[in-house]
C-alpha cells in the first residue's frame, strides 16, 4: 500500500490530466489607430516595442499587449486579468500617471480612431473609462460589449 501512495503522484503527472482553468473575468480592447503618414515603418517598429515592453514592466496584471500592422492602419490588441487591470492602465495614461508622457509620444506616431471594449467588466470600468476619455481629452469613440456567454482559458 506505501509503494502505491508513494507511485500515485507520478502515476497521475504521466497521465496528462487536462485541468481547465478559465478567467472569466478577462477584458479585452481593441484599438484601433491610423499611421501618421511622417512615420516609417521602423519608426512604428521602434515606437510601438518600446510601448509594449513598458507596459509589460510596469502592469503585471496586463496579460497580452500586441500591435498588429496592415498599410497605414494599426490593431493594438490589449488583455487584462480582469476589469481592475485595466483601470490601472486608465490611471496610468492619465495625467500625472506613469504612462501618460509615453501616451501623448505615442500620438506623434498614429491616430486613434476607435476603441472596442469586450468581456467581463461592469459599469464601474465605463465609468472609469468615460473619466479618464475626458481627463485625456480623447476623442475617439469608444464601445462596450460585455460578455454573455462563452469562454476563455486561463
Amino acid at each position: 500500500m506505501k509503494k502505491f501512495i508513494l507511485l500515485a503522484p507520478i502515476l497521475l503527472i504521466g497521465c496528462n490530466i487536462n485541468i481547465k482553468k478559465y478567467n472569466p473575468n478577462e477584458v479585452i480592447v481593441i484599438v484601433e489607430l491610423r499611421i501618421n503618414k511622417d512615420k516609417s515603418e521602423d519608426e512604428i517598429k521602434t515606437f510601438t516595442k518600446k510601448y509594449s515592453e513598458f507596459v509589460d514592466e510596469s502592469e503585471p496584471n496586463t496579460l497580452g499587449w500586441t500591435y498588429n500592422i496592415s498599410g497605414d492602419k494599426l490593431v493594438l490588441i490589449e488583455r487584462y486579468k480582469n476589469e481592475e487591470a485595466n483601470i490601472i492602465t486608465a490611471k496610468n495614461i492619465s495625467p500625472g500617471g506613469k504612462r501618460n508622457q509615453l501616451l501623448n509620444e505615442s500620438f506623434n506616431y498614429f491616430t486613434l480612431e476607435k476603441v472596442s471594449v469586450y468581456g467581463g467588466f461592469t459599469n464601474k470600468l465605463i465609468d472609469f473609462n468615460n473619466k479618464t476619455i475626458k481627463k485625456v481629452d480623447i476623442k475617439a469613440p469608444f464601445e462596450y460589449f460585455p460578455k454573455i456567454s462563452g469562454y476563455i482559458r486561463d
